[in-house]
């Protein structure tokens, strides 16, 4: 496997050296680093006074899915907007999971007082004051 930082583009480097770079930093990194490393060293070695920055790097570029003309800082709030997303959306499906689990358990409960009422009359007298109340004084009566 090639070493990516060993053979960086430079300022004169050309479209093709760029290219391929990016293709050797695919086969260490997945696809999103290589991309953020490679506009990295764009930003510092290469830019649009670059005789790589032509028609065949842009097109390649926009393929992987990024573009060199918006630089670095676009990329980096971009990828800020890609996590605090991902947050948002981990969190809606933690939401949705603990709603099944609620939905799950009161399920449960239901079927369960509707097996055996007895139990529903006394858990609603539980809840209730007077429910309290008169179970209270079953109790007494009964020590």
């Amino acid at each position: 496997m090639v070493d990516p930082s060993i053979n960086v583009p430079t300022a004169s480097s050309k479209s093709e050296v760029w290219i391929q770079w990016h293709k050797d930093l695919k086969k260490v990194f997945d696809k999103k680093t290589a991309n953020s490393v490679f506009i990295f060293a764009w930003d510092k070695r290469g830019g649009i006074d670059s005789p790589a920055n032509n028609n065949m790097l842009n097109s390649y570029v926009e393929s992987q899915g990024f573009d060199i003309t918006r630089g670095s800082f676009a990329q980096a709030k971009e990828d800020v907007f890609d996590f605090v997303g991902n947050v948002f959306s981990i969190g809606m499906w933690i939401g949705i999971a603990i709603l099944g689990f609620a939905g799950i358990i009161l399920i449960a409960i239901l079927k369960s007082l509707t097996r055996n009422p007895t139990d529903a009359s006394k858990l609603v007298l539980m809840t209730s004051p007077q429910g309290r109340l008169i179970a209270g004084a079953s109790a007494l009566n009964k020590s």
